[in-house]
């Protein structure tokens, strides 16, 4: 049986974990905030009712008053401070938790979602949990237990007219109802556009450096734009969606004591109900409704935060990359082998019934057209994905029997895509093998032929990469990447090699660094320019998802096959 997903509230709960007891005094001192804010207009009637002649001490009441309003400041204080201390410790363990289970989902995750996509949820998604839990649960036990108290109170004084005061809140129930059904079915679309125009706004700012080089400022201002004025268009949808009740709710709330005046003028002339009450209902008719403005504006806060916890919870419920027991030497070279291989995302085969052997210390290339499968069967051996038939083996261990850390230690990839933190050329090269010196280090810098640009830089080593350091162009990372694969020293290789270069040295640079990285390494090349890799053990050519050919350049070529079309169409191209 499918296991029943948790709701919103209640999962944001669990996210609270021991932090629900902060949580829950918070609620309790709120409570106590509220019974405060409503004593006063007690103690203000019951003065009135002395000054017209009744019984009792107004200089009592007055103390009463006040000493409830004192309480009110001390107990929202005490209340806000346990509700921030429970929001912040959640804010930590959420994040902590994400940070810790994304760490062992499938690889293939972070290719298949924006950079903007996981930002928003880890930082914005996460932050407005803490807006919400540190600053909204003393408003939301007030906006809730005051107009519930005053309810209760004036019942005790005049039914007819307590049971006046709920007909805007029905009303304003059934106008709610209706604004959260539409803000319901809009904050999937919101959260969308919000996270494309995050991704938006990163590719535009990091991708200035290389429009403005081409030329190209414009046409990517174009594209920023046109997410910026959708994002803009469905605000204004919103507005126009939602404005009118919001309006209606609003002037419902603010002229709600035009359904007590009437009743209680008819009852006062009938003689049933006495000139103070009638004033005092006046007034306690006012604290009561405005209680609804708070709570809807709450709940609309509320449906957005559900909608963030819905997605912080999608991802807590992917599943975990699977993990066997078995280890592997690292220091031993290692076959790989496809095994009747099917893979299938969303609903359809990307790979069909893949057989292939790779041997330890091979060079293996694959090609083909874009989207044929050969960068996809790649990203399998690592793990990105898991096969949906069939098995990956290395050296006929099947990988989902090894440890994935083992695994991890087994495979090395360097990817067209590469990656630098914002730190020191020293620590993204020391990403490989946490443990390397110095010395090492630079030795596989040397081996990677990026040394010497290195100590070009002002501070070396030591030079910070990133937004407030020095910006590398895409040949000089991808050699920081290989300096990293030559560190770690794994006996896989998976390379995937870059479409283009932007001038010879570079690629001759890049080609020197490649025999350091892949000597005596069982390699597989995802190979875009043909003529580096003639020189294959063999050549697997991928074409919609099958292995069509397999092959050394001289055997596929002999076949007059799809090979042998793509070297014509090569050479002509590159003039060969």
């Amino acid at each position: 049986m499918e296991k029943k997903r948790k709701s919103g509230a209640a999962y944001l709960m669990q996210l609270a974990g021991k932090y629900k007891l902060h949580l829950f005094v918070s609620a309790l001192f709120g409570i106590a905030s509220a019974l405060c804010t409503f004593l006063p207009y007690v103690m203000v009637y019951r003065s009135i009712l002395v000054l017209l002649g009744g019984e009792g001490n107004a200089l009592y009441y007055g103390l009463i008053a006040t000493v409830s309003i004192l309480g009110k400041f001390i107990f929202s204080i005490i209340s806000g401070t346990f509700s921030h201390v429970g929001a912040f410790n959640t804010l930590y363990n959420v994040r902590v938790q994400i940070s810790r289970h994304i760490a062992k989902i499938n690889l293939g995750f972070f290719t298949d979602h924006a950079s903007g996509e996981i930002k928003k949820v880890i930082i914005e998604d996460v932050e407005r949990i803490e807006k919400f839990l540190a600053h909204q649960i003393p408003d939301v036990t007030a906006a809730i237990c005051v107009p519930i108290i005053v309810f209760i109170h004036l019942l005790t004084i005049n039914i007819p007219m307590s049971l006046s005061l709920l007909v805007p809140v029905i009303l304003g129930l059934i106008i709610q109802g209706t604004a959260m059904a539409i803000t319901g079915k809009q904050m999937p679309t919101y959260h969308r556009l919000l996270e494309k125009l995050n991704t938006a706004i990163m590719q535009f700012i990091n991708g200035m450096p290389v429009m403005k080089a081409y030329n190209m400022t414009a046409e990517s201002y174009r594209d920023y734009a046109s997410t910026v004025d959708e994002y803009n268009a469905f605000w204004k949808q919103c507005t126009k969606s939602q404005g009118y009740t919001y309006g209606l709710f609003v002037a419902l709330v603010e002229s709600g004591i035009l359904f007590a005046l009437p009743l209680g003028g008819m009852l006062y002339f009938r003689g049933t109900l006495p000139k103070q009450d009638y004033l005092y209902f006046m007034i306690m008719s006012i604290v009561f409704l405005s209680g609804l403005l708070n709570l809807l504006n709450l709940a609309m806060m509320f449906s957005q935060i559900m909608s963030g916890v819905g997605r912080i919870q999608d991802i807590m419920e992917l599943p975990c990359t699977t993990e066997g027991d078995s280890t592997l030497d690292r220091t031993q070279p290692h076959g790989v082998s496809f095994e009747n291989v099917t893979f299938r995302y969303d609903k359809s085969d990307v790979l069909k019934n893949i057989n292939l052997t790779m041997p330890a210390g091979s060079l293996t290339a694959f090609v083909g057209a874009s989207g044929a499968g050969k960068t996809t069967a790649a990203q399998l051996i690592p793990k990105f994905w898991e096969v949906t038939d069939g098995k990956i083996c290395i050296d006929g261990k099947n990988i989902l029997d090894l440890k994935n850390e083992n695994l991890m230690d087994l495979v090395s990839f360097v990817f067209q895509e590469t990656f630098t933190l914002h730190d020191s050329i020293h620590e993204n090269i020391a990403i490989g093998n946490k443990n390397a010196t110095r010395q090492q280090v630079e030795d596989a810098a040397k081996a990677a032929q990026i040394h010497d640009f290195i100590m070009s830089l002002p501070n070396g080593y030591q030079t910070k990469l990133g937004e407030d350091g020095v910006k590398l162009s895409g040949g000089e990372k991808q050699r920081i990447c290989i300096a990293r694969a030559i560190l770690k020293d794994s006996p896989i290789i998976i390379f995937d090699e870059a479409t283009s270069f932007a001038d010879l040295e570079n690629e001759h640079k890049i080609q020197l660094a490649l025999s350091h990285l892949l000597k005596g390494k069982t390699t597989i090349m995802i190979a875009h320019r043909l003529h580096t890799i003639t020189g294959a053990d063999q050549i697997c050519v991928f074409h919609e998802g099958q292995l069509s050919e397999k092959g050394k350049h001289d055997e596929l070529l002999s076949e007059n096959g799809r090979y042998a079309d793509m070297w014509k169409s090569y050479t002509q191209e590159v003039a060969i």
